[in-house]
């Protein structure tokens, strides 16, 4: 007799054991792996990006989505905040073109010839316009040809650096090519539209892909200055995302600060192909990070776990599992962040005796997680490994790893990663616009190029400047956005 929803290699094993079985047991046992299930498909509805690592798009039309947010209303008033330096558009005092309205016909008032009056001055308004025309600018160079007077030999004048074809697209125009693609996430068949249509230039898809694939040996050295600039930091921040490469899953990983980001493609997710991006190795800083566990098997570098990642887990396991201790955890995070950046600000640290009134109320809330989830206790003939759950999986991580926990509070680092999701998450809108890349040589190309412009835009560096900088003179690239 065979029933619907149980183990029956469990019922065998009893069986073979001398176990006798009912089917009321039998029953009873399929009852509660069905249950088992069930509550795992439950769990899963309720994921979103307040209680995962589930992106916010996903919450759309979500019915579990909640309809409140979790901070508290703020006491700043909404738009631009005082000392904000706003972008409005102001008069110049020298423009390009200068039009002139003169006074004519009759006055509205008496009626009286206005012709011949005299100017006593003028109102001026501008109005910020594109030219009329926006065209290719063509520079025809001519090397001289002749021939030697002395010895008869054939002489032509060298063409400058950089000229080496007899039609080629400057700096600046492969320099607009690769920002478009690269940080404005235009597809190639799209930019080429872009060009035909605005500069009446037509641009294939292959010669905007070489342009891509050709740039790789000019970022090398500027990217090895921005690893270099990123060790000599105190922390940084390192994460990974998936992306489709050929139909086949690779990773895009980030070592990032505040100022610099370094991004690298590789077919490996692990240690692996965080050691390839050649910052992790050796460095003896700390890494913000997730609790992936391959950054534990990484040797030298001290570990600060992002807590933004904690408290989602937390939520999942206040309003999914029922864990008041979880709600007590978040609190006590959110109050040491707060506590936290008021004594940076002020030029301070911690002190001893907040640190250990805040470490006993850390401990208080792990013995009350332990006392509502205890082991679990192994059935008789079940094989394997336990299933503990998720609150008490998460409960030993907070008891382990309690100094990575707290290390924004004992040793000044960032409370969370949330430097490396920003640098990463505009992936995830370049897969959605464009798909996948071709080869892993352009994948790599893109990473680079978009590393070099994050870093610009974070050290406030005009990205064109940098990268014409980067196509015709690497070196002078690298002084201009690391100083080395």
């Amino acid at each position: 007799m065979r029933i619907e929803g149980i183990d029956h290699k469990q019922l065998e094993d009893l069986a073979e054991a001398g176990a006798s079985v009912s089917v009321p047991a039998a029953l009873l046992l399929a009852l509660v792996v069905r249950l088992e299930r069930l509550e795992e498909e439950v769990a899963g509805l309720k994921r979103n990006s307040r209680n995962s690592s589930k992106p916010p798009s996903s919450d759309r039309n979500n019915p579990n989505k909640p309809g409140t947010k979790r901070r508290p209303k703020g006491k700043r008033k909404p738009g631009a905040q005082k000392g904000h330096r706003g972008k409005t558009l102001r008069q110049v005092a020298d423009p390009d073109k200068v039009v002139v309205h003169r006074i004519g016909g009759r006055c509205g008032h008496c009626d009286a010839d206005l012709h011949d009056v005299k100017v006593q001055g003028y109102e001026r308004r501008q109005v910020f316009d594109l030219p009329e025309s926006i065209s290719m600018e063509v520079t025809e160079h001519r090397a001289e040809k002749g021939t030697c007077p002395c010895c008869a030999g054939k002489l032509k004048a060298p063409f400058p650096g950089g000229v080496g074809a007899p039609v080629q697209y400057g700096a600046r125009t492969r320099a607009m090519v690769l920002y478009l693609q690269a940080y404005q996430l235009l597809p190639c068949e799209r930019l080429g539209e872009l060009f035909a249509d605005v500069f009446n230039c037509a641009m294939s898809t292959g010669t905007i892909c070489r342009m891509l694939e050709q740039s790789a040996g000019n970022t090398a050295p500027v990217m090895d200055a921005i690893r270099r600039k990123i060790r000599e930091g105190p922390y940084l921040h390192s994460d990974e995302t998936g992306m489709s490469l050929l139909g086949k899953i690779h990773w895009l990983h980030t070592a990032s600060t505040p100022d610099l980001t370094c991004l690298h493609v590789d077919r490996h997710r692990g240690e692996k192909a965080m050691l390839a991006m050649g910052v992790l190795e050796g460095y003896a800083g700390f890494v913000i990070h997730d609790y992936l566990s391959s950054y534990y098997r990484i040797p030298g570098i001290r570990h600060g776990l992002c807590n933004a990642h904690h408290i989602r887990d937390l939520t999942c396991a206040h309003e999914d599992y029922g864990q008041p201790w979880a709600a007590d955890m978040i609190a006590l995070l959110l109050e040491a962040k707060k506590l936290g950046d008021r004594e940076k600000a002020g030029g301070r640290r911690i002190g001893p005796h907040t640190l250990d009134r805040l470490q006993k109320r850390y401990s208080g809330i792990l013995e009350d997680g332990y006392a509502l989830n205890p082991e679990p206790v192994r059935r008789p003939g079940q094989r394997g490994k336990l299933k503990r759950g998720k609150p008490l999986n998460l409960l030993d991580r907070f008891r382990d790893r309690h100094e990575e926990v707290m290390a924004f509070l004992i040793y000044g680092v960032p409370f969370d990663n949330n430097q490396a999701e920003r640098d990463l998450r505009m992936m995830k809108t370049k897969q959605k616009i464009s798909g996948c890349f071709r080869n892993l040589h352009q994948a790599r190309a893109f990473a680079a190029l978009r590393s070099i412009i994050s870093s610009a835009k974070k050290r406030a560096i005009n990205v064109m400047q940098i990268l014409q900088a980067t196509l015709s003179n690497p070196q002078s690239a690298k002084e201009i956005l690391t100083g080395t």
